[in-house]
């Protein structure tokens, strides 16, 4: 697999933080921007079509966007304590407020409204992935551990701020039919939650790729320089698993890096291996956002030129 640039999106637009990309039907790219909460679309090649939503106090503004998704001819918006419903052309149709308020990180929408995402709790001082009902209150508790474990020196109930670089994440997305599939980045297992019951439905082996000696060193004389309330990680080693995603199909994407190999593995809804795919990309795929639509997965980079969008055709 050899992603091609699509299209390169200037500072110039307006869009100088992009957060999370969808796609609709007709191959239009939703882009928004974590800095005003405005979100853009842009044709197939890159012509600017609409803008629309914005910060708190617009007409259609956000307190905190979180995530979007296309589904159909409508466009789903989530923010810290409501989802929102526009059509296709940004005019919002109808808001709804959540029942519980809480800020995730780059949380995955189902269009039945449920959804998850990953959560920073500070009164526990824990990473958690939580699911949740189109009413915002959470459904289950899936996975969570101590933040202490990687950055000593957080305690519960404190303010700390962290930096992630390569610390273990949660990586998940929800298949067509709304089950939860889900993985924790430092191992090669996935689970699927169904009917509030969890079931690993894959696993495999992998050795995980040590961490650049010079970099684990430039980032320990940083983490020296560093005093609480801002806690760094340092890690050895990548994480195993830096994407998980679900196409329309309801085939599973995983990013694996690993000594043995690194590209994306293809898996059916049931867990079963399909294929394999290397990737040849002239970007940080790690870091990019990743999103499946219309037989082709995108990818959401930002680099000091502007942010670019790269797509490539799914086997």
């Amino acid at each position: 697999m050899q992603p091609r640039l699509a299209f390169t999106i200037s500072a110039e637009s307006g869009l100088t933080a992009a957060r999370d990309l969808t796609v609709d039907g007709a191959g239009n790219i939703f882009v928004f921007d974590y800095d005003d909460y405005v979100i853009h679309k842009f044709d197939p090649s890159g012509v600017p079509l609409a803008k629309f939503g914005g910060p708190e106090g617009e007409a259609a503004g956000f307190t905190h966007l979180m995530a979007i998704r296309a589904v159909g001819d409508s466009l789903l918006a989530m923010d810290a304590g409501s989802v929102s419903v526009f059509d296709l052309a940004g005019q919002l149709r109808s808001r709804r407020a959540l029942e519980d308020t809480i800020v995730c990180d780059l949380p995955r929408l189902h269009p039945d409204g449920q959804w998850a995402g990953e959560w920073i709790i500070e009164e526990t001082a824990e990473k958690a992935l939580t699911h949740r009902n189109s009413e915002g209150l959470e459904q289950s508790r899936v996975a969570a551990y101590a933040l202490s474990e990687l950055f000593p020196g957080v305690e519960p109930g404190g303010m700390f701020f962290i930096n992630p670089t390569q610390a273990r994440s949660y990586v998940y997305d929800f298949l067509p039919d709304g089950r939860l599939v889900w993985a924790v980045s430092d191992e090669t297992q996935v689970h699927v939650k169904d009917d509030g019951q969890d079931n690993a439905i894959f696993s495999t082996d992998g050795s995980a790729l040590p961490f650049p000696p010079d970099e684990i060193q430039a980032m320990r004389e940083r983490q020296a320089s560093l005093s609480p309330p801002l806690f760094m990680n340092v890690p050895e080693e990548y994480q195993l698993i830096q994407h998980l995603l679900v196409d329309e199909s309801g085939e599973i994407w995983l990013y694996v890096v690993s000594l043995e190999k690194s590209g994306f593995l293809r898996l059916s809804d049931r867990g079963e291996e399909i294929d394999f795919h290397g990737v040849e990309a002239d970007f940080d795929l790690p870091r990019a956002r990743v999103t499946a639509a219309g037989g082709r997965l995108y990818f959401l980079v930002e680099g000091e030129d502007g942010t670019r969008i790269y797509v490539v055709g799914r086997p």
